[in-house]
């Protein structure tokens, strides 16, 4: 289909393309209100469905269908404030936990080696999730947690863990940032195929056309990286300014 036949689906592109683009170069000033406007919306979200649906199941007697928009009228509004007040507070422990969790199995992992850990860890395939590759009896007879060793090396990692979250929590903006500069790097990454094609004269077909290119997203990432470093480094406030 040419351009002329698909204008909304060629708007939509360019929205994309412009919030990838506002994404990659502006995340760091972005990241206050992303995460503010997200914390209304799953707020309201929330607080709307259990208003509409889960309220009145529980309710002893019928609600009518006024009942049930008051219910969900109201607990919008309650949510969206709940929401944006919880989801920052939320955001900010759940990168510290991931950071420790990230940081004490790979010094864990380092530090007793794989050899050991084979012993519990038997993956079916290539696509087994970890916990469910884990063989419980295994871990249960190995001794693991027996031995001198083991339990050195696990309060070191736990230690390590302990200090990324730390950091994690200490430098939690820019993390923000940078994952939300890579979402924007994705963006724009999938978008270039489709503006490579538009340009080069083919008709618009997103659908087919639409493919993550990893060269693009790695220097979209990085480019987009080393522009807010350069406008936010030498801020007397922001964590950033640590880092120069």
């Amino acid at each position: 289909m040419s351009l002329a036949e698909t204008p909304v689906v060629f708007a939509l592109l360019c929205v994309n393309t412009l919030v990838g683009g506002v994404l990659v170069t502006a995340a760091y000033d972005l990241t206050d209100l992303v995460l503010g406007w997200t914390g209304w919306i799953a707020g309201a979200v929330g607080g709307g469905v259990i208003g509409w649906i889960v309220v009145p199941r529980v309710a002893s007697g019928t609600v009518s269908t006024g009942g049930r928009i008051g219910f969900a009228a109201s607990l919008v509004l309650i949510g969206a404030f709940l929401g944006r007040a919880l989801v920052p507070i939320v955001a900010r422990f759940a990168v510290a936990i991931s950071a420790f969790l990230f940081s004490t199995l790979a010094t864990l992992v380092l530090t007793v080696g794989e050899s050991v850990l084979e012993q519990v860890y038997d993956p079916s395939g290539s696509g087994t999730p970890v916990l469910e590759a884990i063989d419980p009896a295994a871990l249960a007879g190995s001794g693991l947690f027996a031995r001198p060793e083991f339990q050195r090396f696990l309060l070191v990692s736990l230690l390590v863990g302990v200090v990324a979250g730390v950091l994690a929590m200490r430098y939690y903006d820019p993390i923000v940032s940078l994952a939300l500069t890579g979402l924007g790097a994705g963006v724009l990454a999938t978008a270039y195929p489709v503006w490579r094609a538009v340009l080069a004269g083919e008709a618009l077909a997103i659908t087919q056309q639409a493919a993550l290119s990893r060269p693009a997203f790695l220097a979209l990432l990085l480019g987009g990286a080393a522009i807010q470093y350069l406008r936010h480094g030498d801020d007397e406030d922001p964590v950033l300014s640590a880092a120069g």
